[in-house]
């Protein structure tokens, strides 16, 4: 799992994920339910570390994400794999964000 510094720092996290499904979990350090589902991020991180990566980007910091992938509620979960967007949810899901990620990677 890794939390971005930079516009940089989250294309080359990208780039590293090198066919994986990448899990972008857009959140705001302020909000109980981006902080509920913290846990649950981590865990599926480590679990599923050899299929996925999970990129965490604050939405207060990021911007440019936040209009790219048209973010209007957190915690917000894109699927990805490459520039190819796999699935997407927004809110505190963790059955939601288990059954996601277990599809994607069959």
């Amino acid at each position: 799992m890794a939390c971005i510094r930079s516009m940089n720092d989250f294309h080359k996290k990208m780039d590293a994920a090198e066919g994986k499904v990448v899990v972008l979990d857009l959140y705001a350090t302020w909000y109980g339910p981006c902080k509920d589902m913290d846990k649950s991020v981590k865990s599926m991180a480590r679990k599923y570390s050899t299929k996925a990566m999970v990129i965490k980007s604050n939405v207060d910091k990021f911007l440019d994400l936040v209009d790219q992938y048209k973010i209007k509620s957190m915690p917000t979960f894109i699927f990805l794999r490459g520039t190819t967007r796999l699935a997407r949810f927004r809110g505190a899901d963790e059955h939601n964000l288990i059954k996601t990620i277990k599809k994607l990677t069959k």
